[in-house]
């Protein structure tokens, strides 16, 4: 049985007021402890209740307590040292838009968890096991590395030796 860390996305797409099919459905037939968070999820999801107190307070608030309640309802994993030492691995190389993401998969490797995510570009780059729940496709890192080789090395990194590539 799979365990899951589920990327910002994934969360924000259970926030919508008509969320999507697939994602519903997968995410019913979970069990509580399948489920993780991390507590870089929790930071972006603070970042947008701050751009949106700007425009709308209570709005604001709303989504905030929803968030309180997210944080209490499932396991939250933090970025401790161990990780933020497989997060430095991952990002050797790599372009600074990945940071967060990175952070995301440094947290998932750690505890041997898949990410579930819609995000499988940025997420390709990580090596980590990826569940799009929004296509029910689980990406393992040998495809991943396969699916990168089709691509210029240097779209993928800004230095063409940064990224594994034999082609």
């Amino acid at each position: 049985m799979n365990r899951y860390l589920l990327d910002t996305n994934f969360v924000s797409e259970l926030r919508k007021n008509k969320p999507h099919g697939a994602v519903l459905e997968w995410f019913s037939g979970l069990q509580e402890t399948q489920i993780s968070l991390s507590a870089v999820t929790l930071g972006e999801l603070q970042a947008g209740v701050e751009v949106t107190r700007r425009q709308n307070v209570a709005k604001a608030e709303q989504i905030e307590q929803w968030l309180e309640s997210l944080a209490e309802s499932y396991l939250i994993l933090p970025m401790d040292a161990v990780c933020f030492r497989e997060w430095a691995r991952l990002m050797n190389g790599k372009p600074d838009r990945l940071l967060q993401d990175a952070m995301i998969a440094a947290t998932a490797r750690v505890h041997q968890l898949v990410v579930a995510s819609r995000n499988e570009r940025d997420f390709t780059q990580l090596t980590v096991q990826i569940f799009n729940p929004f296509t029910s496709e689980l990406v393992q890192p040998s495809r991943i590395l396969s699916r990168t080789r089709g691509f210029c090395c240097a779209k993928l990194s800004p230095t063409p030796d940064a990224h594994v590539c034999r082609h």
